[in-house]
């Protein structure tokens, strides 16, 4: 049963760390007058996500145990993919291979 529970625990904490950043962030901040679209909310959004994903991983250490520079190198670079597919997919006039063809 206890295993059932840590399970659920971790389902939990990971629809919050998605949900909170990406759905109820930009929605307080489209309420308060911001475009949702800007690079201002998006920045919020992501300083948001990357704070609940990072901040307690610091906090129990588990961040200083990951010694392999290969993934420190994949987690970097899928976490730039994910910002920048993020922002491309929301302002696709701001693509700079595209915007030659307009």
């Amino acid at each position: 049963m206890a295993d059932l529970l840590s399970q659920a625990a971790v389902i939990a904490a990971t629809i919050g760390a998605v949900v909170v950043p990406f759905v109820v962030v930009p929605e307080i901040l489209e309420r308060r007058g911001y475009n949702p679209r800007s690079a201002f909310v998006r920045a919020i959004v992501w300083t948001s996500f990357v704070g609940i994903v990072f901040v307690p991983a610091v906090l129990t250490g588990f961040l200083f145990s990951v010694t392999n520079p290969a993934d420190w190198v994949l987690a970097v670079g899928f976490l730039a993919v994910a910002i920048l597919w993020d922002y491309y997919r929301l302002n696709p006039e701001k693509v700079p291979w595209l915007r030659s063809r307009t």
